[in-house]
């Protein structure tokens, strides 16, 4: 069957466009990955539009610091994992990361963003986990500008500045943080009309998410992310999955152990608070199966009521922000009121959302894989979920 095109809403909006790989490329990148249902990308250029930005303009960053630049950008280095997804989904592109942290690359692997833009997965890492750019690797690259984390110190900035280059900073941690991000893109890469598309939809679905939790205060679980179930850690204050739990009604048993994503804490604290759904991350290779094969959780509501579900993953994992953060909040208003039976038509949202982001067309067995629906079959209520 061959790879069917579908002509993004945005197809109008981009210039320059040509064929970025032929179909048979295309084909032999989505077999390589596992994927057999036809599906496929419009055509984009190889080089990213940079819009119809014209002579100098700025962007302010989250310390508002105003970054002056020359000419439109066509070059960006990343120390920060979503950044690299976050651009392709404003540029239907991944052309313009130059150079990325080697997580990024990881869950590109793992979900949807290398499948989408094979190319992606040779991208230059020019940082690891703990953020510290490899400034000589970045020079190299020769750089329009360099995203960092603001709120990791000065060790992993100055040395960028101190080598001349120019820096935008973010921070992390809320949705208002999240908001920002897609603001800055949006006249980083001249696509403020993407950036305001993208939203519109989260302000629309958090409102959806709002009222579904408003109408179930009664049946509203206790919860907890699983950052790492081997080292046990979790995520409990001032997180974004704090935010997300909280957003769709549910009670993060875990708030109030610390500050932070990865807060460790012990097996027996974990039984304590003895929550009814527990979400497993994308920083972790744990599926549901392992926690209901470990006798250390046989004793928790959410193992005796098989309610462990792995989070999904897609341009980028849903549990962290990113332009998908919105599909992950009507992912846990399903997971977390069953009894609802809600009809919040989560695959065709998938669909929506690629075309729009990516200009691809997700096959179903695609979504299955975001959704991680094999893995997740064994736990209670992923039936509906299915195509």
């Amino acid at each position: 069957m061959p790879p069917k095109h579908t002509p993004s809403p945005l197809a109008g909006a981009l210039t320059r466009r040509q064929l970025i790989r032929s179909m048979g490329v295309a084909a032999a990148a989505l077999g390589a990955f596992g994927i057999t249902a036809c599906s496929s990308r419009t055509p984009v250029s190889e080089t990213a539009s940079t819009g119809a930005t014209s002579g100098p303009f700025t962007v302010v960053d989250q310390y508002q610091n105003t970054i002056t630049f020359d000419t439109p950008v066509g070059r960006i280095a990343s120390a920060i994992i979503p950044v690299p997804s976050m651009i392709a989904g404003s540029d239907q592109s991944i052309s313009r990361n130059v150079g990325v942290n080697s997580s990024a690359i990881s869950l590109a692997k793992n979900g949807m963003l290398g499948v989408m833009f094979p190319e992606f997965l040779n991208t230059p890492v020019v940082s690891g986990p703990d953020f510290v750019p490899n400034v000589e690797q970045i020079l190299s690259l020769n750089p329009d500008v360099v995203i960092q984390w603001g709120d990791k110190g000065d060790d992993i900035v100055a040395p960028l500045r101190n080598a001349g280059l120019k820096v935008i900073l973010l921070k992390y941690g809320t949705q208002e943080d999240l908001e920002a991000w897609i603001n800055i893109f949006g006249d980083l890469l001249d696509k403020k009309a993407e950036a305001q598309e993208i939203l519109a939809r989260m302000a629309t679905d958090r409102k959806t998410v709002e009222s579904i939790a408003a109408a179930n205060t009664a049946t509203a679980p206790r919860a907890m992310y699983f950052y790492s179930t081997p080292e046990t850690k979790v995520s409990a204050d001032n997180t974004y999955m704090d935010f997300w739990i909280t957003l769709a009604g549910g009670k993060n048993v875990a708030r109030g152990a610390g500050k932070g994503t990865s807060v460790a804490v012990t097996k027996e604290q974990i039984l304590t608070w003895d929550p009814e759904v527990l979400v497993l991350g994308n920083f972790d290779a744990a599926i549901p199966q392992d926690i209901y094969d470990d006798p250390n959780w046989a004793s928790l509501s959410a193992v005796k009521n098989k309610r462990v579900y792995k989070a999904p993953i897609g341009g980028f994992s849903w549990d962290p922000p990113c332009n998908e953060s919105n599909l992950m909040w009507l992912w846990v208003a399903e997971i977390f009121y069953p009894e609802a039976k809600l009809d919040l038509d989560l695959r065709n949202r998938i669909r929506q959302t690629y075309t729009s982001l990516y200009a691809y067309d997700v096959s179903d067995a695609e979504i299955d894989r975001i959704l991680h629906l094999e893995s997740n079959q064994v736990s209670a209520g992923y039936d509906s979920f299915r195509a």
